[in-house]
């Protein structure tokens, strides 16, 4: 079952919010999952320092799990150089299950770094990331962060 109408939209105004080269490479990524049976949902992509804090500080200082370890500015996110999707099959979303490992294959023949492959983190299967040859610290920099 494919993505609605509303879906397609909601995938299309989320990666606006990302840098060009990103923008489209995750447009290509989306198509050719799709075009392969595996249907997916932009959940996040561009997030605010303000809205990381917020993230962060769940499970530490505010109710909820923890869900990220990164702290402002030290997220690709914050940088408009990483989305997060999730698996849509038959209108719900799914947030494990092969789909994944398939739709990870197919993002880093694109050359984009799939969470699935991360040492330090379990279960960021839905998460990717472009960013060749910048490092954290020059994207901090670049914005005017300098801690």
């Amino acid at each position: 079952m494919a993505l609605d109408r509303r879906q397609i939209k909601l995938n299309a105004g989320r990666l606006e919010g990302l840098v060009p080269e990103l923008c489209g490479l995750a447009a290509r990524h989306i198509s050719l999952c799709s075009s392969e049976g595996i249907d997916l949902l932009v959940v996040q992509a561009y997030r605010s320092l303000g809205e990381q804090a917020a993230i962060y500080a769940q499970g530490r200082t505010a109710p909820g799990k923890v869900v990220t370890n990164a702290r402002p500015g030290f997220s690709w996110h914050n940088f408009g150089r990483a989305y997060d999707v999730a698996v849509v099959i038959e209108g719900r979303l799914l947030w494990q299950g092969a789909e994944y490992s398939r739709a990870g294959k197919i993002g880093k023949s694109l050359g984009l770094v799939w969470g699935g492959d991360f040492k330090g983190v379990r279960g960021d299967l839905g998460h990717f990331e472009y960013h060749p040859g910048l490092s954290l610290a020059q994207a901090r920099t670049a914005v005017g962060i300098t801690k």
